[in-house]
């Protein structure tokens, strides 16, 4: 049965950069989406003394045309006024009509403009915590075998923790480690693998 990847390492260093790393880049994504609703809302009110000149070029359109329905009825004169009133009306429609494609712009460029604003980030904090956050899974899945693969796992750690760890951590295990791993002292040798794997977030298998 294949093994899910961990999210996260097991209590230490590694885990709290993971964690730190994680929060930053929530912190810049929940930053970017109030700011694109600022965007959006800022792009949008552009757009209200032009819904105000459709609306009220509409309004207009509907009392010339119930005008001239009304003239219309009058005898002999009825169709001659009618007409300017006709004409006046589907200007007026045509101004509305033309406002409100101009609404649609300023709308559809509120939302490309929000988008943009929370992609840009998002897609940034994603590849800035999905490539490192591999290279983990890579790494301690490697680490991982070697962890359960009995002394000779051990050795291999040992020794990365030798090429790898600070001073401090390996003097800590044992005063001279790189002489007590070429004996094959083998309590040295496992607290040596032991190292690397708390370095690395990974728990003993």
């Amino acid at each position: 049965m294949r093994r899910v990847p961990r999210l996260y390492a097991t209590p230490g260093p590694t885990l709290r950069r993971q964690v730190v790393g994680d929060l930053v880049a929530l912190a810049v994504v929940a930053g970017a989406v109030w700011l694109a609703l600022r965007v959006h809302e800022a792009v949008w009110r552009l757009a209200d003394p032009v819904r105000s000149i459709g609306s009220g070029a509409d309004g207009i359109a509907d009392q010339l045309a119930a005008g001239r329905d009304g003239v219309a009825d009058v005898p002999l004169v009825g169709e001659p006024l009618s007409a300017p009133l006709d004409g006046a009306s589907d200007g007026a429609a045509a101004i509305a009509t033309a406002s409100y494609e101009q609404v649609h712009a300023v709308e559809r460029l509120a939302l490309v403009l929000a988008v943009a604003v929370v992609a840009v980030p998002f897609l940034v904090a994603l590849v800035a915590r999905i490539g490192p956050r591999v290279r983990w899974w890579r790494r301690t899945s490697d680490v991982g075998r070697l962890s359960s693969a009995g002394p000779e796992g051990d050795r291999v750690l040992a020794l990365r923790a030798l090429t790898t760890a600070a001073p401090r951590d390996l003097l800590a295990v044992h005063p001279d480690p790189a002489a007590a791993w070429r004996d094959d002292d083998a309590p040295v040798v496992r607290d040596l693998a032991s190292l690397h794997l708390r370095t690395l977030g990974v728990a003993r298998r």
